[in-house]
């Protein structure tokens, strides 16, 4: 089961937008309290001061260039909360 639920907004990669279909209709579907939707630009920082023991992101586009700027958060996080 998931404890925090984070959206991104969705943009259409390769194909046309389905018109009604957001990351507004994904979280108001999910059932869910520790839900949100979050920029590319505030997803970062916001993970990083959180506790959890597996973090998954799933996506297409440009999802897997986040991989990396979310690791070096967490153990940036890490490395100051060991000090």
């Amino acid at each position: 089961m998931l404890d925090d639920i984070i959206l991104l907004p969705i943009y259409p990669a390769r194909e046309l937008p389905i018109e009604g279909v957001n990351s507004e209709m994904i979280l108001d579907r999910i059932r869910k309290s520790n839900k949100q939707i979050c920029t590319k630009d505030k997803l970062i920082n916001g993970i990083a001061n959180k506790q959890f023991d597996i973090i998954l992101t799933l996506g297409a586009g440009d999802i897997d260039q986040l991989v990396e700027p979310i690791k070096e958060s967490i153990n940036k996080h890490k490395n100051k909360s060991a000090t």
